[in-house]
C-alpha cells in the first residue's frame, strides 16, 4: 500500500509542472496600459499583493506570459508583475529611452532629414512601424521618424 502511495504521490508531483506550463503561456508582444493609473501585482489574480503602480496611460509594455485573463508584463526597466488583461490595449507606443539629452524626430528615415522635434527622455508617442534601424512614431498629431536605439516598445531586444 505504501508503495502504491508513493507511486501516486511521484506521479502527481512530476506532472504538475507539465499542467502549469499549459496553464501559463509564455508570449512575447508589445502593449500599453489602457488606464492612468494601474495596479501591478506580484501574481495573476486580485489576491496577490500590489508591487508597484503606474500612473500613465499609454506607456509601451512587453507582455511576456498569460494566465487566464492576466497578463505579465515587462517595463521599461526590466520590472515585471501581472495585471489584468482590461487594463492593456494592443495599441502599439513607443517610448523615448535614451541616456542623451534628447534625440531627434526626423521627416524621414535619416539623419539628414528635417528636424521635427527633440524628444526627451520618457515621451511616448504612437507606433506606426519599424524599418531596420529608424521607427515610424507619432507624436502631437506629427508623424515622424526616431532611431530604434533610442525607443523602447519596438520589436528588438532594448
Amino acid at each position: 500500500m505504501k508503495k502504491f502511495l508513493v507511486t501516486i504521490l511521484g506521479l502527481f508531483f512530476f506532472t504538475l509542472p507539465a499542467y502549469a506550463s499549459r496553464a501559463i503561456s509564455e508570449v512575447n508582444y508589445f502593449a500599453s496600459l489602457r488606464s492612468n493609473e494601474t495596479n501591478v501585482r506580484s501574481g495573476p489574480g486580485q489576491n496577490y499583493p500590489i508591487k508597484f503602480t503606474f500612473k500613465l496611460r499609454g506607456l509601451p509594455v512587453r507582455v511576456i506570459s498569460e494566465y487566464d485573463n492576466w497578463n505579465e508584463i515587462e517595463d521599461y526597466e526590466g520590472q515585471t508583475g501581472w495585471v489584468t488583461q482590461s487594463l492593456l490595449t494592443k495599441k502599439r507606443t513607443l517610448m523615448v529611452r535614451t541616456t542623451k539629452s534628447f534625440v531627434n524626430m526626423h521627416g524621414k528615415d535619416s539623419e539628414k532629414s528635417r528636424i521635427i522635434y527633440r524628444l526627451e527622455n520618457n515621451v511616448i508617442g504612437d507606433y506606426l512601424k519599424c524599418l531596420e534601424d529608424w521607427c515610424g512614431i507619432k507624436i502631437n498629431g506629427k508623424k515622424g521618424w526616431v532611431l530604434k536605439v533610442d525607443l523602447f516598445g519596438t520589436d528588438e531586444a532594448n
